[in-house]
Formats: structure tokens, C-alpha cells, sequence
């Protein structure tokens, strides 16, 4: 399974748009690994997990046709998660579409489908969307697909295993601590990650809040994930979702600290395979 991370920011971006910050002047000074869009993942080159605001940014920039991405998982409804108006442009007149193409499933929890109902009736046949509950698995292709409850802000948040080919996948941002419910559910699973991505939107500090995650907090995640047997010293543990907001939040200064607690930081354009 190829995972490449095209966006690895929280709502604001990296840097900031108005903000005139420590870290986002050293971000727009630095640039490279320090510029950072809002969050999405790409799974095989077929299946997106979220749909950001960046998402035309993100095709462009790592050379992808749209055309071929078959499914998408949406985590939650914040809008550098969820960006629904994208979707207006199946509609004829807007887009010329091959008679022969696969079309879009998108899928997630209920809370998505009143916002794409209107698009899918203009949208020639080739866009779809599912509501899926948590804690269920369900199969999208040759995948296994299972939804579980994220700790985060909105009505019905998600995180997302993706299974194949006897790999396993956790995507896990935006949440902070595993909801009980959560922990009940991975701990009934016969299933060690092969890699697991984190919201890391607090950086090296630890927050008060309970929507994200900070190093501290990834760590003792991390840590019971091998405890419980979902994870091993094999599995590859991938920090994700950087706000500008969070302690040593510039690429360099964080990935140093990061790697002696034994985690990857992505950035834009980082890609793995498990």
C-alpha cells in the first residue's frame, strides 16, 4: 500500500495567511518542507482521504488526474477536510466526462450527505456518496474500509483503518485521545498496524483541549497501541496536522525531536510504503 501525504497542515495553513508569527516567518523564509497545506492523503493513487480546500493545489503540484481516483473518505466536515463546492463542477457544462469513466464515490459518516445530495443529482451519474456508521467494516474495491469515532469538534468525526493485501493502515487526525468507545472496538481487532498516521496539531507541546493531539499525547497513543498488541516495533508511526500554533513547529527543529520518540513527520509530498 503507497500513502502519500499531499497536505499536512491544520485549518489556517503553514504558513499562517495573516499571521506574522515566529514560525510562520521562519516557514516563509525556510520554505521547502516548512510550507504546508491543508490536510490529505492519497492511498494507491485511487483513493483520497479527505477532500480539502487544497485540493486543486495538491492535484496540480504531485501531477495527479483527477480521473482517476475512484473513492474518497472524508474524516470530518471542517472545511480543510471537506470542501463540498469542488464537487459543483461534475455538472455538465462544467466538466466533459468520458461515457466509459469509473465516476467518485465519496464516503463518511451521515453528516456528509445533506451537503452532497445537490451535487450528486447534477452530476451526470459519475458522483455518489455513502454514509457509512463506525465501528463497521465495509469493503470499497479491494479494500476494507472500517470508521471509527475520532475525539474532535464536529457531530460524527472519523478516523479511518484501510486494509489490503494484509496491510493495515490507521489514519488518525483530527482527534485528540482515542474515545473509550474507540479503544473498545481496536482492542476486539485482530490487527497490527503497519503504519499509523497521527494529528500532531499541537507540536512538541502538550494541549488542554480535547480535539487534537501533541507529541506527549502521540506518544502515549503510540504507546498503547503496542501495548494492546495493535502495533509493534515494526510499525511505522507518522505525525501529522501542524498548526503554526504548536511548540518547535518548524519542520527541522520538530522532525529531530520527533525521531528520538521514534516518529516519522511528514510534510508535503511525503510518501511511504508499507
Amino acid at each position: 500500500m503507497k500513502i502519500k501525504f499531499l497536505g499536512t497542515a491544520a485549518a489556517e495553513a503553514f504558513p499562517a495567511m495573516f499571521c506574522d508569527c515566529e514560525n510562520c516567518r521562519k516557514a516563509r523564509t525556510l520554505g521547502g518542507k516548512n510550507i504546508r497545506t491543508r490536510s490529505q492523503a492519497l492511498i494507491n493513487d485511487e483513493m483520497f482521504i479527505d477532500y480539502s480546500c487544497d485540493t486543486y493545489h495538491h492535484v496540480l503540484a504531485n501531477n495527479i488526474n483527477l480521473l482517476d481516483i475512484k473513492y474518497c473518505l472524508i474524516t470530518h466536515i471542517h472545511e480543510d477536510h471537506f470542501y463540498p463546492d469542488d464537487f459543483n463542477w461534475f455538472e455538465k457544462g462544467y466538466s466533459c466526462l468520458p461515457q466509459d469513466w469509473h465516476g467518485l464515490t465519496v464516503y463518511g459518516s451521515t453528516d456528509i450527505k445533506p451537503c452532497l445530495e445537490p451535487r450528486v443529482k447534477k452530476s451526470q451519474g459519475f458522483f455518489h456518496c455513502e454514509s457509512q456508521p463506525p465501528f463497521k467494516p465495509f469493503k470499497i474495491g479491494d479494500y476494507t474500509v472500517t470508521a471509527l469515532k475520532a475525539n474532535h469538534g464536529t457531530e460524527n468525526p472519523y478516523l479511518y483503518i484501510i486494509e489490503k493485501n494484509n496491510k493495515s493502515f490507521l489514519y488518525a487526525n483530527d482527534t485528540g485521545l482515542f474515545l473509550d468507545e474507540t479503544w473498545e472496538y481496536l482492542k476486539s481487532c485482530d490487527i497490527c498496524f503497519d503504519a499509523v498516521s497521527m494529528d500532531c496539531t499541537a507540536g512538541t507541546t502538550d494541549i488542554t483541549y480535547s480535539s487534537h493531539m501533541g507529541l506527549p499525547r502521540n506518544i502515549k497513543t503510540r504507546d498503547m497501541l503496542i501495548k494492546y498488541g495493535l502495533a509493534s516495533d515494526n510499525t511505522k508511526f507518522i505525525l501529522n496536522h501542524f498548526s503554526h500554533n504548536g511548540g518547535n513547529a518548524v519542520y527541522e527543529e520538530f522532525s529531530r525531536i520527533a525521531e528520538k520518540h521514534g516518529f516519522m513527520t511528514a510534510y508535503d509530498g511525503f510518501e511511504i510504503e508499507i
